[in-house]
C-alpha cells in the first residue's frame, strides 16, 4: 500500500463516519470516532464529540493508525 492509495482512499469516504485506532505507545491505544470532514496533502481530519482530530497518512502507512469507515 502506498501513500498515494491511502490518500485516495480516504478522500473517497469524505463525509463518512471514520473509526480510528491510534497506537500512542507503551500499550496506550485510542479509539476515536467521527465524522471526516477534511483531507489535506498530508493530513486529514476528523470531527469528534465537538471537537477536531488530526490524523497522518504516514502513520497509517505504518500501522501506527488503522482507519476503518462507517458508510452512510
Amino acid at each position: 500500500m502506498t501513500i498515494e492509495k491511502i490518500r485516495n482512499d480516504i478522500h473517497n469516504n469524505m463525509g463518512n463516519v471514520a473509526v480510528i485506532t491510534h497506537n500512542e505507545g507503551r500499550n496506550k491505544i485510542q479509539e476515536y470516532e467521527g465524522e471526516l470532514i477534511e483531507v489535506y496533502r498530508n493530513i486529514f481530519i476528523i470531527m469528534d464529540n465537538n471537537s477536531k482530530r488530526s490524523f497522518s497518512y504516514n502513520d497509517v502507512l505504518t500501522d501506527t493508525t488503522r482507519v476503518y469507515f462507517k458508510i452512510k
